[in-house]
């Protein structure tokens, strides 16, 4: 049965009512309309109209997720979400984005290309999924690393050089992604690098 606050439709998934559909549809096009303002960095007149046609189609043609979910934990993340954070973590995010590209750009012109792969394995405490996926794609998106694998609280990511994934050996990106959405991170987030990657991933491959 559905809960008192949900619709229900006819293959059993949970609709939010009218009210909290609007509400996450005002939510959506704010933080798409920041994001775009962001990375454009355009505040004339056709780059906003592009923008806002562009904000609009993906608020129709992502109007069914808005309004339908199965997950009553995503309702209780963006509860959670703090916003002031929330609003600063992706001017974090470019910040560190452009300084991972300066890392690579100077790995990739230096004579010996001191290309130096490791595989970073480490555990979060994050309990919400939305959490772990928006840590997982901050990973990604950052020049240099990438997530290989996300099991519950564990991180599997793949690094070009060990300089460039200071953010996670630190823990500052754990940190930054959690104070977002109220997370509470583990004492110790059991960080291991692992250098030998092919003999990782060969014994993974077995197992």
């Amino acid at each position: 049965m559905a809960r008192a606050d949900q619709q229900s439709i006819g293959n059993g998934t949970a609709v939010a009512p009218p009210r909290r559909r609007a509400r996450a549809t005002v939510i959506l096009v704010f933080v798409l309309a920041i994001l775009w303002v962001l990375f454009s960095g355009k505040l004339d007149v056709i780059h906003l109209s592009y923008g806002a046609l562009s904000i609009i189609l993906v608020a129709v043609l992502t109007r069914g997720l808005v309004g339908s979910r199965s997950d009553p934990r995503q309702d209780e993340a963006l509860a959670s979400i703090r916003w002031g954070k929330a609003l600063l973590y992706p001017f974090w995010l470019v910040g560190q984005i452009v300084l991972a590209n300066l890392g690579v750009a100077k790995l990739v012109v230096a004579p010996s290309m001191p290309i130096d792969p490791i595989l970073i394995h480490f555990k979060t405490g994050m309990q919400g999924p939305i959490c772990r996926v928006t840590l997982g794609n901050s990973i990604t998106l950052t020049p240099g690393t990438f997530t290989i694998r996300i099991d519950d609280d564990e991180f599997l990511v793949h690094a070009i050089h060990e300089d460039l994934a200071g953010g996670l050996l630190d823990g500052s990106m754990q940190r930054k992604v959690a104070e977002v959405y109220g997370e509470t991170l583990r004492d110790d987030l059991q960080i291991r690098v692992i250098r030998d990657v092919a003999s990782f991933l060969a014994e993974e491959q077995r197992g």
